[in-house]
């Protein structure tokens, strides 16, 4: 039984070496490639060349940085400019003392919409259309990775202004610090000014817009007090024409008076009647002619009576109360457009205080001397780089050889 078992085991054996040495006569190549020794050969010529390779690619990554910075960056010069906003009669809040704090300046909030403005889409464009900003930056006299690329699109050009317009604000003083970065220390110059313009025009503009506004509804104001005054008194005017009285009232009260009067003499005659008549005959002269003073006073006093208060419009007294009643109106119409002759200049001085104007500290200067690229910094900021990644890939390559092994 054991003897069969020992057979076929040899014969097992030599059918593996027979199809390893058919293997070899077949395709040599492909039997040395899957011999252990050439897998393993492999490996540590990956791993050297992993280690050795890379070492010698941030070799020469390093020295084409030195090359581009030292020999083909093209020179950026920057011209620099601080301003703040200031209004006519501004106060400054730093005089405010504690009572400004936690509150939000009219400086502050000026500078920061000047700030939004100067790094917008619009100051991109207006500086193009002043000194063709866009055409500078895509000049073919510049290197191809510090221009902008020939023609870009708005979109681009609006990106690559923001990248070299750089705005600072100074939360303490809110000074505007301005860097205009060009290949071209004269146009950086022109660049810088006509960007000074464009913002002094910008916070002119607002400050007469906001200030126009308010004049405007105010100058309204008066102009519909003054219709509603000159109607009044053109209806008193008519009224006082139609009824030929200046005054109702002055006038009432004279025939107040008047009947007051009358009423006194009407009593005085009638005691000096009965007087009279204590000794006098009904038919004596002097008693007739007191009777007929006396009737014609009553009579004149109904008169003057049905005169101040009769049911018809021409009564005094309902003259009186219409006029009365166009006179108010006439006074409070006067009132009104006093009013509004008072507001409407209260808003022409506040208009003038918070008009706005551009108080330059640094007048744009000529750079004499290139600021960017830094190029010392920024070689040894990507070499730095590069070892880093050069190390953080052997440290991966040892810990998937150790896995593997």
């Amino acid at each position: 039984m054991l003897m069969p078992k020992n057979n076929e085991t040899e014969v097992v054996v030599k059918t593996a070496r027979q199809r390893k040495l058919e293997k070899l006569k077949r395709k040599p190549v492909q039997f040395v490639k899957d011999s252990t020794v050439y897998v393993k050969a492999q490996k540590s010529v990956m791993y050297t060349w992993a280690k050795f390779g890379s070492f010698a690619l941030v070799i020469l990554a390093s020295l084409l940085l030195v090359i581009y910075y030292a020999l083909i960056a093209s020179p950026r010069y920057v011209s620099e400019a601080q301003f703040v906003v200031k209004e006519a009669g501004g106060q400054d809040s730093s005089l405010l003392g504690l009572s400004g704090l936690g509150a939000v300046s009219s400086g502050m909030r000026d500078a920061l919409i000047l700030q939004t403005f100067l790094q917008s889409r619009e100051m991109a464009v207006a500086l193009d259309k002043a000194v063709s900003l866009k055409s500078h930056y895509e000049r073919d006299d510049w290197d191809a990775l510090s221009k902008l690329k020939t023609d870009s699109t708005v979109e681009e050009y609006v990106e690559f202004y923001k990248e070299h317009i750089q705005i600072i604000h100074n939360e303490l003083s809110d000074v505007l610090l301005v860097e205009v970065q060009t290949f071209d220390p004269h146009y950086s110059l022109s660049v810088n000014q006509a960007l000074l313009t464009i913002s002094e025009k910008f916070i002119n503009d607002l400050g007469a817009k906001m200030a126009s506004e308010q004049m405007a509804y105010a100058q309204a104001e008066v102009e519909r007090s003054y219709a509603i005054l000159s109607k009044n008194q053109s209806e008193l005017i008519t009224f006082q024409d139609k009824f030929k009285l200046y005054s109702p009232e002055q006038q009432s009260n004279a025939l107040v008076t008047a009947i007051n009067g009358i009423e006194s003499a009407i009593i005085n005659e009638e005691t000096e009647l009965k007087s009279l008549l204590a000794f006098m005959r009904n038919d004596a002269p002097e008693v007739k002619a007191k009777k007929i003073r006396v009737a014609s006073l009553k009579e004149q006093l109904a008169q003057e009576k049905q005169r101040l208060t009769s049911d018809d419009q021409q009564s005094l007294n309902k003259i009186n109360v219409n006029f009365q009643e166009i006179k108010l109106n006439t006074e409070l119409a006067s009132d009104l457009y006093k009013s509004a002759l008072a507001g409407l200049e209260t808003v022409r001085a506040e208009a003038y205080r918070k008009l706005k104007h551009l108080l330059i500290i640094e007048h744009p200067a000529l750079a004499e001397e290139e600021k960017y690229p830094r190029r010392v910094h920024s070689i040894l900021t990507w070499f730095i780089v590069l070892l880093l990644s050069y190390f953080i890939g052997r440290l991966i390559l040892s810990i998937i050889k150790e896995h593997q092994e």
